[in-house]
Order: structure tokens, then C-alpha cells, then sequence
């Protein structure tokens, strides 16, 4: 089972972090993120944090019942986020965009993660030729309006996952991934669903990840996670998304 929730900003975040009476971040949480000099930056780590610690309390989840600031979530070197006082082995991924903010979590020891929120907007053809592989870059110019523009985004948010599931971000060439097409009717409706999406590989000594994508509004969102060798979609976890009944701010 993957767990996920989706959070927008609400009420002054910030000011979490000089109240003496807060029960979510760790002194050393904190600490960092004080040390942050760009307060928008500074909010979407909070808002990261809290959206992660809400779901990881979740009933049903290893943490229910816990104080938030007794779950500390860390950073590996690379940047992935982990739990270094995990009470259950499992991945956790995190992903901000604007003032939304979404977590995934599994207990599964052999699974990573990889979840990605990004808006659907314009970008240039530059961006295309700098981060798409020349498949992805003919498909793009072959699509027009809307379902090009979503297209790009889908692109990059999913290479983003699959990096992530990698637990390395953008360290790699997003090249190394090649997301294939996609029918354009697809791309510019809101399938209500996870829809799984093809992609290969074009770099060795990484493991196949089950992908797939939905569309939020004005907002696309991809979930990576490793799997075996096996790509049948019939073989996916179960993802079920959390209602966050129990986030500090209301």
C-alpha cells in the first residue's frame, strides 16, 4: 500500500516557528529552517514538513498518535527526504509547488518513492531542447494549445518522480529517462484516477519504477515507485490518498 495526501497553505505558517508552544518541529528542524534566507523557500519547507509529519499520524499509519515533533524527517546527502528514527522501515517523498504542498509514504523496506506536484503553464521551446530526449522533443512540436503545454509538464514532473525514486533528484541527466507518448485527448481531461504511463530507461544500474500521473486542476501530479522487473500495471500497489483530518492549522 502507498499512502498520499495533497495540502494547500492555509493560515501563517511562519509563525509556527517562533511559537514556544508549537509541537510539530524538532529544535533541529528548526534550526535549519531558520537558517533559510528566503522566507518563500522557508514556507514551502514548513509547509512540506507538516503536510508529511499529518500524513505519517494518519490513523492506520506507524506514527498515529505520536507528536509531530517527535517524527523527524531528514534529508539524504543526495536529498532525499527519510525518517532516521523510523519506527517502520519504509520511503517517504515530498514535493511543494506554490502553496500546495504533497507527501507519499509506504512501509514497503524495498520500495522508494518518488512523488512530484507541478504547474501547468507555458514554458519555452529552450527548456524543451535543454530536458527532453528527441523523441519527447518530436512529440512535443507535433501536439498544439493546451495538450502541449500539459504534455511538457507531464514530462518534467515525471522524470522528477522517477529521479526521485532513484533517490537522485535532478543529479542525473533527465535524459536519462524517456517518457512515451501520450493520446492528446488524455492530456486535456482530468481522469479522476492514477493512469499509468510508459517510459524506458536509457541509462543502466537503476531499478524499473511503476509511473503515473493525474491532473489536479492547474496542477499535474506523478508518483514514481521501484518495483521488480515485473511491468505488468496489473501488478501496481494499491495508492490511497489521505484526508488530513488532523492538520495543526485549520
Amino acid at each position: 500500500m502507498i499512502y498520499w495526501t495533497l495540502k494547500e497553505a492555509e493560515g501563517e505558517l511562519l509563525g509556527l516557528l517562533a511559537d514556544p508552544n508549537q509541537n510539530i518541529f524538532s529544535e533541529n528542524e528548526l534550526a535549519r529552517c531558520n537558517k533559510m534566507k528566503i522566507e518563500k523557500r522557508k514556507k514551502e519547507w514548513v509547509l512540506g514538513r507538516m503536510t508529511a509529519k499529518t500524513l505519517l499520524s494518519s490513523d492506520g499509519l506507524p506514527y498515529a498518535g505520536q507528536s509531530m515533533s517527535s517524527i523527524l524527517i531528514d534529508n539524504q546527502p543526495e536529498g532525499a527526504p527519510y525518517l532516521p528514527n523510523a519506527i517502520v522501515a519504509g520511503s517517504l517523498s515530498i514535493s511543494h509547488r506554490e502553496d500546495i504542498a504533497v507527501a507519499a509514504y509506504t512501509s514497503l523496506q524495498s520500495t522508494h518513492l518518488g512523488i512530484d506536484l507541478e504547474k501547468i503553464e507555458p514554458r519555452e521551446m529552450s527548456f524543451v531542447e535543454d530536458f527532453f530526449t528527441e523523441a519527447e522533443a518530436d512529440y512535443t512540436m507535433q501536439l498544439t494549445g493546451e495538450a502541449q503545454t500539459v504534455w511538457i509538464t507531464l514530462v518534467w514532473s515525471a522524470k522528477e518522480a522517477v529521479l526521485k525514486a532513484w533517490q537522485k533528484g535532478l543529479r542525473l541527466d533527465t535524459r536519462s529517462i524517456e517518457i512515451h507518448p501520450i493520446d492528446p485527448n488524455l492530456l486535456i481531461t482530468k481522469p479522476p484516477t492514477w493512469q499509468p504511463m510508459r517510459w524506458q530507461a536509457n541509462i543502466a544500474g537503476y531499478p524499473h519504477c511503476w509511473l503515473g500521473w493525474q491532473r489536479l486542476n492547474d496542477f499535474i501530479l506523478t508518483l514514481a515507485y521501484t518495483t521488480p522487473e515485473s511491468k505488468n500495471p496489473a501488478d501496481s500497489l494499491e495508492i490511497h490518498r489521505v484526508d488530513l483530518k488532523n492538520f495543526p492549522i485549520t
